[in-house]
């Protein structure tokens, strides 16, 4: 895919772990612990008042364990959850875009995949759905080493704000919000985005034990392809 270099010259977000204090050694959720890589409140995206959400951040990122995948848990502008998940040049799903993606692989997350971009360099650090491994000083990429893409990450995600969702920032009247919706919390969001880096992580696996040539998952459009 050619790269938009739109950006040139603007100063690239210099990486940050957490605004809290410090950032903790583990993180529960879901019943079990994370090693948090990044953890951040964001007032403006946090729902008012009391709610399930209390106590709640706005951005946890992590390595899954399982499937190696960098995993970030985003509240969106709407107070809603996003789960995303990144892959690496090297996956064969490196580069499609949402309507693109193969029904047959039937890649699922809360509902579709709603989300599919590279690496939100330019975003700041609390809302940047990014790598959280890339290095960054005097405004520049420094990278680990040769080997590292992290600017070149493509991530896959979703959001809960589908039909029956409570959405915290909807402009419907709280009565109508409340009635028959789920407000998805961040335990269940969590679940979300392990399952699709287990999903992702089972596609690439399939792809590498394919017979020579076979492609089972079908090349993107040449829109999409890789640069």
């Amino acid at each position: 895919m050619p790269r938009n270099n739109s950006n040139k010259g603007k100063q690239l977000a210099k990486a940050a772990a957490t605004n809290l204090p410090a950032l903790p050694d583990r993180f529960p959720i879901a019943g079990t612990e994370v090693r948090p890589l990044q953890l951040y409140t964001v007032a403006k995206r946090h729902p008012e008042g009391s709610g399930p959400w209390n106590g709640e951040p706005d951005k946890l990122a992590w390595k899954d364990a399982a499937s190696g995948l960098d995993c970030i848990l985003l509240r969106q502008p709407s107070g809603v959850w996003g789960a995303f998940v990144a892959v690496s040049p090297s996956h064969p799903l490196w580069g499609f875009e949402c309507d693109a993606l193969p029904s047959s692989l039937d890649l699922t997350g809360h509902g579709e995949i709603d989300y599919a971009e590279t690496c939100a360099l330019y975003e700041p650090e609390e809302t940047r759905i990014c790598h959280v491994g890339a290095y960054w000083q005097s405004g520049a990429h420094v990278p680990n080493d040769e080997h590292d893409h992290t600017g070149d990450a493509w991530w896959f995600g979703c959001s809960a704000d589908k039909p029956g969702d409570y959405v915290p920032h909807s402009p419907k009247p709280i009565l109508a919000r409340e009635h028959g919706e789920t407000y998805r919390d961040i335990d269940y969001m969590y679940e979300v985005a392990v399952d699709l880096a287990g999903q992702l992580a089972a596609i690439e696996r399939r792809t590498s034990q394919s017979a020579l040539g076979h492609d089972p998952v079908g090349a993107p459009p040449a829109r999409l392809g890789k640069s």
